[in-house]
Formats: C-alpha cells, structure tokens, sequence
C-alpha cells in the first residue's frame, strides 16, 4: 500500500463538500497513481471526467499507461492520456492526463468544461508558465462559471499555506506522510574543476563499482547526456552487462519508454530534468545529480530569450534523491560539497516572472482581459514584460491599436496552439512551407542541428529524415497546415525568408559588416564570420541567444544569431510598405568633419535606403555643425593668442566681480551650447574648415554686448596692457591664476608700488626680469621689495651684469631699456 492512499478517504471528503483540496505528499509515495483512479466513482463527478495536468508529455504518458495496467484496462479506454502530437482516448475515458498547454486550450474553447468535474494540477511546485495560466482560468472558471468544478493541488515538495489561501478560505490541506525507503546521501569532498560529463562519467563508474540496482544521473541538457555517453562508450561501460541509456525530451516515444521497461542488463539512465517528475523507474535505487538544470530566461529589456545552466534548487535537488529510494533502500551521489549543499536556494522562481508571455497574454485576451489584473495569478506576472508582450502582439496583428481587444486574426492565432509568432506567419501563409518551418521553430532542434544557422538546411533535413525529431516535426506540419486552412489569406510560394518575415517583423535585420547586424527593432546581432549567411545583405533572425560575445568588433548589448534565414530587399519592400517612413536626418560626421544630411528609408530603426537631401533646413545644418563642435571641442576652434588673451580677460572680470554678470565665454561654455556665441557667425557654414574663417576676438565682443558690456569698460577693468617708468607699455597675462607682467626690473626704477586692477580689488604679479630676460623676483608688493629684498637682487645683479645700471636707491633713479642710464652711469 502506498502512503497516499491513506490520504484518499479525507481528499474525497473535502472535494464531496466542494472545498478546494492542496495535497503534499514525498516522491514515492504514490499520489500520482493512487489519488486519480480512486476518485473516479466519486459522486461529485456526476458522470464527468477527471482531467489531471502533467509538467511533462513523458510523465503524462507513462502516467496513464501504468493506472491503466493497475486497473487491469486498455490505455485509452478508462485512463487516456493527450500530449501534443498524440492522445489515447475514447469515448469511455473517464481519467485524462494532460499537458498543462492543453487545458488552457480546453478552457478557451469551452470555458465551463462542461465534461469535466475535477481538474488535478500534479506536481504543482514547478510552476511553469503555462501551470500557473491554465490555474488561473481554472480558478477564474470556478468562481465565475462552474461552482462545482473542482480543484486538486497535488505537490511533493511545496509550501501549502500560499496555495490554499489563494484557493479560498474552505480550501482543505491534506498532508500524506510518506514511508520512502531510506536514501544515504554522499556528497564530494571537493568540487571539481573538469567539466561536468566527465565528473558524471567518474561518478557512474564509481557507483556501478560500490553499489547495486539501476542507476538514475541528473544531467543538465542534451549536449551533457551525449557527451557522458560517449565517455562511457569510450571507456568500455556500455557493455554486455550495463546499458547506458538517455532521457531527454527530443527523444522518440518508442526511446523514452524503453528507460521504464525491464532490462537484464543493469542500465544506467542519463536523463535531464524530464526524470523528476515521471512514474517510477522499477530498479533504480542509486541517483547521482549533477546539481545543475537548464532553464529558459527571457529579458524584458531586450525581447530576447536564452538558456542558462544554474545550480540545483533545494526543492528540485530533494526530488531527485528521492528517486533513489522508491522500490528499495538507496544512496544517492551529490556532485557538489556539503558546504555548497548548504547554499541552496529553497525554491526556483515561478517562471512567470522570467518568461516570455506572448502567448499567456494571447490566452489571456481570448479569455476577455488585456490586463495583467484580469486573472486570479497565484503570482502576479511582471506589468512591464507583459505590455511587452501586448506591444508584440498589436504588432502581429492580435490586438487592436489600443492593445484593449482581441482581433478577428488573434482570435484565429489563439486558436492554432502555437507561438503567436508562428500562428502569425502560418496563417497569413497557409500552406506546407509555412507549417513546416513554425514547427520546427516550435520542436526545440536536437544536438546535431544546433550548429547549423541557417533554417533552410534544417527543413530540408527534416523534410527527409527518419530520426524521431524530423518525424516529430512533420507530424506537428501537418496539423498546423490543416488548421492553416480556414484562414481567408490564399496559399502561395514564398521563400523561407519571407514567410518567416511575418513572425519576426522586428528581428529583420541588415547586415553592417563584420558579419554584425541591426535588427528593425534597434538591437544588433552578430554570427561568426564562417558562416555562410554572415555575408547577406539582411536575414530574418529566427532565434538568438542574448548574451552578446566578447568579440572586439560586437558591441556588449548584441545577441547571437543561432537561426536565421536570407530575406530580399524587395520582399522586404513589398511585404512591409505601409510600415515603411521616410526620415531626415542632419548630422556631424565625425570622419567627414562636416554635416551629412540624409534621407533615409527607414523600418522601424533599421535603414533600408540612404541618400543625400538636395536642400537640407539651414537651422538643422547649424545644430548639426554645432554638433561637431561640441565633439571636437572649443579648444580647436581659430583661437588667435589676441583672442585668448580677450577671452582671458573676460573670465577674470566674471570671476573677480561676480556681482556684475561678466560672461562667461570659456570653452565649456561654448561647447555646451555654441549656438548664443557662434550662431550669427556660422551661417552657410557646414564643414570644419569653414569654422577655421572665425574670428574668436569677434565672437568674445559679441558675447560681451549680448550681456550688456562693452571694450570700452573692459579695458578700463581689465586692461590688456600697462605702461612702466621706461617708457615701455608691457602685456598683462590673465592666463595664470592671478594677472602678471613680465618686465625687466631695470624698466620698474621709480615705480613706487605695485598698480591694481579691477576697481583696485587685484594686485598685479610683477615677474621682474633680469637683462637675460629670466626672473629675478616675483612679487605683487612692489613697495615691500624695494625696501627688503632690493639690495640683495641688486648685489648679485652687479656681479653678473656689470655694465648694466644698478642704483643704490631704485626710487629716485631713472628707468631705462639700456644698458646704462641717458647720464652715462
């Protein structure tokens, strides 16, 4: 007897009365197989079936083709199941296991489930998109429509409380307490550095030495499975005695179902995440997890999706242990140390909130709200990722312009059970090349085509392979083109570009050189440069992973091109006219050093066409030329040494007498906004080598009558030069922190005192020279050093010019430029 069944009396009761009932029960403990088909006599059904959703097309099918052994029945009589592509279901069927995509199909063409009495949402914890969508129709088909539908939450690992608040006030908890055989636990000592199939490879070896039963491996992705596998292969592990076997989702259905059948040899089982969740693999007593799983990530910022490998959440790291202990006693391999163990995060995020909700969105909008707050969410999803997805959607065509309502062709795309993208495209181009190329968009590629880029390669592939992908793939074909028929639009060839042109609207892009793209919607993308699509002019980008390159020539913010396909310019034109807009644009070229004016054809920011305007607006040439300025910096610009020396003098005046609003006219200033300074002196101007013509002394008067100020005052204030006792008028500099003259001291005999400037309130800096014009004393107290220091300068002075003058008393000599004074001294 499994522990759930214990359960199965008090979950009846709840659901006789209509309450809600969350059920927690550890792996192993049967609640998948034992709950389902004890309810099926209950009498709230009243004739209607049970549909129960699984995370998992695997878990669904042997799910429904174990109850129908326990019951002694035919799959499809009494318990069928439904995944896509395949169904075994009769008219008899009384227990349905589902996808959870297929509910929310279900509940969109017939919102009551009128057949229905009792929906059983399995495995509740992992919370994928499409879980927590169907829950909430559910739930909101409860509440307004079906009183009597009702719910079960089934969970190994999961925090009840949050579930049945949500559910309602009557919602019931009911905790099954499992009897799981005992599982030791042994983790590494160390961590390893060496890549995780040849760690898992070690790790089988060991456990196939130091223990018995089947072996379970938790690997993160396909590429790690093949890669294990042939390790093993290649180290003689797969033998006559031990079959290695893979898990994964591309697999046939005939492949999967061999891992859950007996095998005289032991096996060995390299699975993906796909094996946390199904029935019992009978045997399997020994788990050894990577502590690695792949998920999906989707940025709202860029509107690109990408796959991650991330470290083990705790409650995904207990389910796999307890896959060790079902049947028997196990022991179950952590590749990671205790430490690490410790570290764990409890849980996963819902992905809700790191999705794409282009299709939860379309969903929700055939079920009547266009709002993120229109269904009950168990977690809310992200309000800027989900007008994301509306933009999205009003650009296929789904949503009115106002984005509040549903079209006639979003109507048909909800109904297709496909991407909105691909829906799309297939209905606006029914037909066989349409439906092949959305499926294989839709059915993610195995490992031997993710290397290949371009689309068209695949399909033909496809078209003639025998693998269980290719068969996959043409079987969903042919549903879809069968569906395609009722749209209005007339089937007729077009190249795969084209075609998918209609499902990627903004990820048309053209080709900038170095095998680097820009996309419609602004965003660039790259592929390597071997790669025979690098050279097209533009490309539809199908897929792309967002996580840039370090390439030198890829900007940081592009994202890989994993599958494009070639599209013309004039495809390109004639399917995307009335999107099409004509765009001026005058603007500095940077390697011109002049304006380029242009006008362009532009979709959405990617440049179709380019040429020259014949007559650019002459107050759009200016800004731009104003541009160029500010790039190049003022300090370039036809500075003569007399208009530094004016624009000098200016600067010290508004620093020195800040209460009388002198401009400012230095560099920052006129990088800032060269309009006010340069404007009536550049026009007809449009190259750098026409700025070179400026005269900067008139640009400063200029600024300085626009602030109300003349020469006339500036040169009272700040006067450009001063005479000295000789005779000589010598330049003030107003280049340095305080105003200074240089002048031979011999020039200065007589001068009493150092003169000041601006309304007396600045001394200036006397640099006294000496006959070889090199400073003897620098000084702004011209009085203080007469009287202290003279006789010292005037010392050494006539030690090294003797036949200059030198004065005992500098104040009464006279000032000359000569060599001795008009006496003869």
């Amino acid at each position: 007897m499994f522990p759930a069944e214990e359960a199965i009396d008090e979950v009846k009761a709840a659901l006789e009365r209509n309450r809600p009932v969350v059920l927690t029960a550890p792996p192993g403990s049967g609640k998948t197989t034992c709950i389902p088909p004890a309810l099926l006599d209950a009498e709230f059904l009243k004739g209607r079936k049970i549909l129960m959703l699984e995370p998992r097309r695997v878990a669904a099918r042997n799910c429904a083709a174990y109850i129908s052994r326990k019951l002694g029945t035919p799959l499809g009589g009494l318990v069928g199941y439904q995944v896509r592509l395949e169904k075994a279901v009769g008219k008899s069927t009384r227990l349905e296991i589902v996808t959870e995509g297929l509910l929310t199909e279900r509940l969109l063409s017939d919102p009551e489930l009128t057949d229905t009495g009792l929906v059983i949402f399995d495995e509740f914890h992992e919370r994928s998109l499409q879980c927590d969508l169907a829950f909430a129709m559910a739930l909101d088909a409860r509440r307004a429509l079906r009183d009597d539908l009702r719910i079960l939450v089934m969970s190994a690992t999961l925090d009840a409380q949050p579930i049945a608040a949500h559910l309602g006030g009557d919602a019931q908890i009911i905790r099954a307490e499992g009897r799981m055989f005992p599982v030791e636990t042994r983790f590494l000592k160390e961590r390893s550095d060496a890549p995780c199939p040849s760690v898992m490879a070690g790790a089988v070896k060991r456990a196939l030495a130091g223990s018995d039963g089947d072996i379970l491996c938790f690997l993160p992705g396909e590429g790690e499975i093949r890669r294990t596998m042939d390790i093993l292969r290649d180290d003689g592990v797969a033998g006559p005695d031990v079959a290695v076997m893979p898990l994964y989702g591309a697999l046939s259905r005939e492949e999967q179902d061999d891992v859950f059948l007996p095998n005289r040899k032991r096996k060995v089982i390299l699975s993906t995440s796909i094996a946390e969740t199904s029935v019992t693999i009978e045997g399997v007593s020994v788990v050894i997890d990577s502590g690695l799983m792949r998920v999906g990530r989707f940025s709202s910022a860029s509107g690109m999706g990408r796959l991650e490998t991330l470290p083990l959440t705790r409650d995904r790291a207990d389910q796999r242990r307890g896959r060790a202990g079902r049947t028997q006693s196990g022991v179950c391999y952590r590749l990671w140390t205790e430490d690490e163990d410790r570290l764990l995060k409890p849980t996963m995020n819902p992905e809700i909130l790191e999705a794409d909700l282009a299709s939860c969105v379309l969903a929700a909008s055939s079920w009547g709200t266009t709002e993120p707050d229109g269904l009950p969410w168990l977690t809310p999803p992200p309000v800027h990722t989900w007008n994301q997805a509306k933009e999205l959607l009003k650009m296929l065509g789904a949503l009115d312009n106002d984005g509040r309502r549903l079209t006639d062709l979003g109507r048909e795309m909800a109904s297709m059970g496909a991407h909105p993208r691909l829906a799309a495209m297939m209905l606006a181009n029914p037909g066989h090349e349409s439906a092949m190329l959305a499926a294989i968009m839709a059915e993610r590629l195995p490992g031997p085509f993710r290397r290949e880029t371009d689309i068209r390669r695949i399909t033909d592939w496809v078209e003639a392979g025998q693998d269980a992908y290719s068969r996959r793939a043409r079987e969903l074909a042919r549903r879809w083109e069968r569906r395609g028929e009722r749209s209005a639009a007339k089937a007729h060839f077009r190249e795969a570009g084209e075609i998918l042109a209609y499902a990627f609207p903004d990820r048309i892009a053209k080709n900038r050189g170095n095998a680097t793209f820009t996309m419609v919607s602004g965003r660039g993308a790259w592929m390597e440069r071997t790669e025979a699509l690098a050279s097209s002019e533009y490309l539809v980008m199908c897929e792309l992973n967002d996580q840039g390159s370090s390439a030198g020539f890829v900007e940081r913010a592009d994202a890989k091109a994993l599958l494009a396909a070639p599209i013309s310019e004039e495809a390109i034109m004639d399917i995307f006219s009335r999107s099409m807009r004509e765009e001026t644009q005058t603007r500095w070229d940077t390697k011109g050093e002049c304006v380029k004016a242009t006008r362009s054809l532009m979709l959405g920011r990617m440049t179709m066409r380019e040429g020259a305007q014949s007559s650019p607006d002459a107050d759009e040439v200016q800004r731009a030329l104003f541009q160029g300025i500010k790039k190049k910096g003022a300090a370039l610009l036809p500075w003569s040494a007399k208009a530094r020396q004016l624009q000098s003098r200016i600067l010290f005046l508004r620093s020195t007498l800040p209460e009388e609003e002198w401009p400012d006219v230095s560099d920052a200033a006129i990088e800032a906004d060269p309009g006010p300074f340069l404007g009536s002196f550049t026009l007809g101007m449009s190259r750098w080598s026409h700025l070179e013509r400026l005269d900067m002394c008139q640009v400063m008067d200029a600024a300085l009558g626009a602030a109300g100020k003349d020469r006339r005052e500036l040169d009272s204030l700040a006067p450009e030069r001063m005479p000295v006792p000789s005779g000589s008028v010598m330049t003030i500099h107003y280049d340095d922190a305080e105003p200074y003259v240089a002048v031979r001291l011999q020039e200065t005999f007589g001068m009493e005192s150092t003169p000041a400037i601006a309304r007396g309130r600045v001394p200036i800096v006397m640099h006294l020279l000496s006959p070889a014009q090199r400073p003897v004393q620098i000084t702004k107290d011209l009085a203080g050093f007469w009287r202290t220091t003279y006789q010292l300068v005037r010392k050494d002075l006539r030690g090294r010019y003797p036949k200059h003058y030198w004065p005992e008393d500098p104040l009464v000599a006279v000032a000359t430029r000569r060599v001795k004074n008009r006496m003869g001294e």
